[in-house]
């Protein structure tokens, strides 16, 4: 991808994404998915990084990509993931989406598993994909990543510690490296997303730990999200487009944490 300097942007093209190369984790189902049906809408070529092998095959198969089954809580293989896919096919963005939800237990009912678990996801797994993309992305000049973060990162929620903990951390993460890697041509972004219709916050439904009519109240828009939504968020930033936003989070909530009852 070649470096930006002010006034290089051809506004023609500016939102397109071709000849990049995109890795998303969690791509097979979900936000995942819906972030990169809209990074292969924009020319990229999409690399499915998901634990479920065979979803992730499904997915790449689909999006005309790439698959690569990586537990992104595992430090090695996500080292192995950027360079397999650096090797084979060049690297320009990464999108670290891939998370869990555990809600329910209160701080003090929380099971071990449960906080090693989120932690390991969604704020170590953010951890090892930054690090191994940056190393690549700060020598060759040129780079995006992409944190997916939430709402939670910076609104508590009952029930919620160890996610509310780790999206947290995420938005820290991104402000750190964002200052550390503007000189190097790499751009660094969180998105935050609200409350979104997911295959997570359908299981979550099902379990009974969340009730949707209080959040049909409570967000002004008057509706839950949808993933659509995000990707187009995340494309953007991927973009050149956003040459020049880094270090930042962008809120998409429908204006839930605008009110006091967020």
């Amino acid at each position: 991808m070649r470096a930006l300097h002010a006034g290089s942007i051809d506004d023609r093209a500016a939102g397109s994404l071709a000849e990049r190369v995109a890795i998303v984790t969690g791509a097979a189902t979900g936000l995942g998915r819906a972030i990169a049906n809209e990074l292969a809408a924009a020319g990229a070529t999409v690399v499915v990084a998901d634990i479920d092998a065979e979803a992730g095959e499904r997915a790449a198969a689909e999006l005309g990509g790439r698959a690569y089954a990586t537990d992104v809580g595992d430090g090695m293989q996500v080292e192995s993931l950027v360079e397999g896919v650096a090797a084979d096919l060049g690297l320009d963005i990464l999108v670290n989406n891939a998370g869990i939800s555990r809600v329910g237990p209160h701080t003090h009912e929380i099971e071990d598993a449960d906080w090693d678990d989120s932690i390991a996801v969604m704020q170590t797994g953010v951890f090892y994909g930054m690090r191994a993309a940056g190393r690549r992305f700060v020598e060759q000049g040129s780079g995006v990543v992409v944190n997916i973060s939430s709402i939670r990162g910076f609104s508590p929620n009952p029930g919620r510690l160890a996610y509310c903990a780790a999206k947290a951390a995420v938005l820290m993460m991104t402000r750190v490296a964002a200052g550390e890697w503007a000189p190097h041509g790499v751009r660094v972004n969180a998105v935050a997303p609200g409350v979104v219709r997911t295959p997570m916050w359908e299981a979550d439904l099902a379990r009974g730990v969340l009730d949707e009519s209080l959040f049909l109240e409570r967000v002004p828009a008057g509706r839950l999200g949808v993933p659509d939504e995000i990707g187009k968020v995340v494309s953007f930033l991927c973009s050149d487009a956003a040459s020049y936003v880094t270090g930042a989070c962008v809120v998409v909530d429908g204006g839930l944490t605008s009110i006091a009852a967020g």
